[in-house]
């Protein structure tokens, strides 16, 4: 039986392609658990909700390095989406 990239690399080449990026495998499985929890929370970090009382300097610092990375990523997309729609005229 051929695998088709969830448990073994895929024999198929460019099975798994978003955008520029090629995967061997599903790229779901190269998401560990830590790391869907900081995606979950950044809609709440977006929305101005953070994890623990207090203020912004009294969330552990993990968390912080992690909504920053994710946020960068999520301009950087969000500008390459208004790049494309300007291109296009606005379509």
């Amino acid at each position: 039986m051929i695998d088709n990239g969830c448990e073994q690399d895929s024999p198929i080449p460019g099975a798994w392609k978003i955008e520029d990026w090629e995967f061997q495998r599903c790229p779901l499985k190269i998401i560990n658990q830590q790391s869907k929890e900081y995606l979950k929370a950044y809609q709440f970090f977006d929305k101005g909700y953070l994890p623990n009382p207090g203020s912004w300097l009294e969330q552990p610092a993990k968390f912080i390095d992690a909504m920053r990375v994710i946020s960068r990523e999520v301009q950087e997309i969000e500008k390459e989406e208004q790049e494309k729609l300007a291109a296009s005229g606005g379509r």
